[in-house]
């Protein structure tokens, strides 16, 4: 029985995907060096399945978080520019966490031209999409773990860091963190490239080259190439992925988050039950967000590593992958929500800001005016004050 030769794989660097092959003509595929028997189901009818669920999931579920997390993002940057002024510490912590999302949003559109029409945009585009998707996806979720610090500071040692917490070394830390992730950026610059391939029959939907010569199976990826660069760049990177862009921000926010609640539930302050609820809540959803993600490329990183070697798994899960991501993506439009409209203040200006554009009547000025009423006096930068998260 005639075995395929291992294949020149490229890596797609937006999820650093593992590469499948079928070959069809001796009811088998290879995976990095060893055989899986052909299963019942890997035909290629389910080939073509799986390229059509891959199309059409993240195209609707790109645009959707795309929709969601500029208009939330976008409103919450535009108050916070607009009263810059009035902003209190921790808000200059969601200016730049919603820089950080927008501009992560913002290389969706070129993933969804990607998947329909290859990538068009040429090789410097390709370095530097990629490499600012890079930066935001690692920028967002250490900021984050900024912000649980500096909330803990402010709950837990009002008193020691009082004349240390300002807003010119709130914005030197989030510059350290921008040049941080920077760093964490330069192997994309340097090792992605746009390559032209011809298209096999792949199960998961990736660009592979299998020798076909058909023009029509033609296809221009940019892709993270591992034939330049040996393969621990790639192990380093996964490394980096699962360290830098969640385990340590996980860390940090469930460390600071249980502190705080300890401190508030030994307290009796205003508002105490529901800041404890919404620091329980910020940490959940991270982790609910992006646990499923990381799990999924955690096992996929041992498969690269032959660590695990099962057909079923190879098979199922590069679909896993499509769609854990898009959850993970999901938490940009869940940030605006988590962190700035849950406050008081927030959401008064937001509905001012309606208003003047039009789209609230009589009814909306008048709860602009009611939640003015009620929050004055209570929504100060306070220990306590649930705005404060």
């Amino acid at each position: 029985m005639e075995v395929l030769n291992e294949s020149q794989d490229f890596t797609d660097f937006t999820d650093l995907d593992i590469s499948y092959e079928m070959n069809y003509s001796s009811n088998n595929f290879t995976y990095y060096g060893y055989v899986c028997p052909a299963l019942e189901s890997t035909t290629l009818e389910s080939s073509s399945n799986f390229l059509s669920f891959q199309t059409h999931f993240i195209l609707c579920g790109y645009l959707l978080v795309f929709i969601l997390g500029v208009a939330g993002n976008g409103l919450m940057l535009a108050i916070l520019m607009r009263y810059k002024h009035a902003r209190r510490l921790t808000e200059n912590y969601l200016l730049h966490l919603a820089i950080a999302d927008l501009l992560l949003l913002l290389t969706f559109p070129f993933a969804m031209v990607e998947v329909l029409s290859g990538w068009i945009f040429g090789e410097f585009l390709c370095r530097t999409v990629y490499s600012i998707h890079k930066v935001n996806f690692y920028s967002s979720s250490l900021l984050l773990g900024c912000i649980s610090v500096d909330r803990y500071l402010a709950v837990v040692h009002a008193v020691h860091t009082y004349n240390k917490r300002n807003p010119a070394s709130i914005h030197l830390t989030c510059l350290v963190v921008w040049l941080l992730c920077l760093l964490l950026a330069v192997p994309s610059l340097i090792m992605l490239e746009v390559s032209h391939v011809n298209v096999g029959v792949n199960i998961n939907g990736r660009i592979n080259t299998n020798g076909s010569s058909n023009p029509s199976y033609n296809y221009s990826r940019c892709v993270y190439s591992q034939f330049s660069y040996s393969s621990r760049w790639w192990h380093a990177n996964r490394f980096v992925h699962h360290l830098v862009g969640f385990m340590v921000p996980l860390l940090v926010m469930s460390v600071c988050y249980a502190a705080i609640v300890r401190a508030l539930c030994r307290s009796q302050g205003f508002g105490k039950q529901k800041a404890v609820r919404v620091a329980l809540v910020i940490t959940g959803v991270f982790f609910l967000c992006w646990t499923p993600y990381n799990i999924v490329i955690f096992l996929d990183t041992l498969l690269e590593l032959e660590a695990l070697q099962g057909c079923s798994l190879s098979l199922y899960l590069p679909s896993a992958i499509i769609v854990t991501e898009a959850l993970g993506f999901l938490h940009c439009c869940l940030n605006p929500i988590l962190y700035a409209f849950i406050s008081v203040k927030f959401r008064q200006e937001l509905l001012r800001v309606l208003g003047q554009m039009g789209c609230l009547g009589q009814r909306g000025l008048q709860k602009v005016l009611q939640i003015k009423r009620r929050s004055s006096g209570t929504d100060s930068d306070n220990a306590t004050s649930v705005s404060t998260y």
